[in-house]
């Protein structure tokens, strides 16, 4: 929780218009995905050279490479590890794969499972 409000600290310190605000915006979003991810990007913080500013050029200059017909656009609305917007700024602050593997479900110790929903149209 630290780690988020460092983070959190760091977003809020940019002009509001700013690319690094709005970088920042996904900073976030990936670092609630994951503590792990969190702990690393308030680590890289402190970096000048790992800031919201360099970040966000880092997803300009991905931009310039993958444009089509002088157009590059990508909806960063909510996480996915499948956006390229995600997925570079993930690269920027080197931030492994495994930092979102999908936790195994686990059931408490002696609570019941519940039975399982049966339709009675299904069987027609």
């Amino acid at each position: 929780m630290e780690a988020m409000n460092k983070i959190r600290e760091k977003v809020m310190a940019e002009k509001p218009e700013s690319g690094a605000r709005q970088i920042g915006e996904v900073v976030l979003m990936i670092a609630a995905a994951s503590e792990q991810a969190a702990e690393i990007i308030a680590a890289d913080l402190d970096n000048e050279a790992m800031s919201l500013d360099k970040c966000f050029a880092a997803l300009r200059e991905y931009a310039r490479k993958h444009q089509q017909r002088g157009y590059w656009g990508c909806m960063c609305n909510s996480f996915d590890k499948g956006n390229p917007v995600i997925q570079v700024v993930c690269d920027f602050f080197k931030i492994p794969t495994e930092a979102f593997a999908d936790k195994p479900e686990t059931q408490a110790l002696g609570q019941p499972q519940a039975a399982p929903v049966v339709d009675l149209l299904d069987l027609l």
